[in-house]
């Protein structure tokens, strides 16, 4: 099947074409892919992931675009974005959320319901199959303490997974091994007063205050242990250091801003630098926490 055709039979599924990185990643570079679905089901995505399976495409299954780095270049794969799955259901107990439901929508509908346990991530770009998929934090929380079970595509079929199978840890999920597709998650949450709750989200709210603005992956790094990686960095003198279009934000040392159409290779080159000088004077290698999209 040659290029021209091999998406002729995906007619059914909703589909953009072609996918542009740098208009919809937070980065915002990148090249394109050829194509990008949009499933409004976990029946469409099941379909449409064992068709593309046995057609022999490659693809990126992508929520916000907020803590990966695109290629520069088109790439052959194809790209599905979760967008569409993006039900809440709530019980007595807590909720059941699909992976594209962004962190915006869930803490306004818990909100609405007067459910608290998710505050920490207001202000926080990313959906709930991201946040699961690494273990997203804001504030010293993180996702695993609220999840109860994930529900994940694994060999055609779904799965419900208990917390203690999907091994979370910092930044960490069984799931950047194992090829699971999160389909979405229970969680965990309590009953609260509209008052407790808006005092939870300014609170995170203010502590998110001091973030860089501009074009960004968020926090490129992990923090070792003992450490901070933007201390790190800073002390090793790299604030404000420029490669090309790609700068160390001068307000937060763990943050790479795209200044003016920076390539995913000038950040890469910039990333490198920065790994190498802090292992050079302190003996520690920084390990990132962005995805890179090969």
């Amino acid at each position: 099947m040659n290029t021209q055709d091999r998406f002729l039979d995906y007619s059914d599924y909703t589909q953009e074409k072609p996918f542009d990185f740098a208009k919809n990643s937070s980065i915002g570079c990148g090249g394109s892919a050829e194509i990008c679905f949009y499933p409004k089901s976990v029946v469409e995505l099941t379909s449409l992931i064992e068709r593309l399976t046995a057609d022999g495409i490659g693809y990126y299954i992508l929520g916000n675009l907020t803590n990966v780095l695109p290629p520069d270049g088109d790439t052959k794969r194809a790209v599905i974005r979760t967008k569409n799955l993006n039900g809440i259901l709530f019980t007595d107990s807590g909720a059941f959320v699909y992976t594209g439901v962004n962190s915006g929508a869930l803490i306004a509908a818990c909100r609405r319901e007067k459910k608290s346990g998710a505050e920490f991530l207001y202000g926080v770009p990313c959906t709930m199959g991201g946040a699961l998929y690494m273990n997203a934090g804001a504030g010293g929380k993180y996702i695993d303490e609220i999840v109860e079970s994930v529900l994940v595509l694994r060999d055609g079929k779904t799965r419900l997974l208990a917390k203690k199978d999907c091994d979370y840890a910092y930044k960490h999920s069984a799931f950047m091994d194992n090829g699971d597709v999160i389909l979405g998650a229970s969680l965990r949450l309590k009953t609260a007063t509209a008052d407790e709750i808006s005092a939870h989200e300014k609170y995170y709210a203010d502590r998110r205050k001091h973030l860089p603005t501009g074009r960004s992956m968020g926090c490129v790094f992990k923090n070792p242990q003992n450490a901070f990686a933007g201390d790190l960095i800073e002390r090793s003198g790299f604030k404000g250091m420029r490669i090309g279009g790609a700068s160390v934000s001068e307000r937060h040392a763990n943050f790479i801003i795209n200044n003016s159409g920076a390539t995913a290779s000038q950040i890469r080159s910039l990333i490198t630098v920065i790994k190498n000088g802090v292992f050079a004077q302190y003996g520690v290698l920084l390990e990132e926490e962005i995805r890179y999209l090969e």
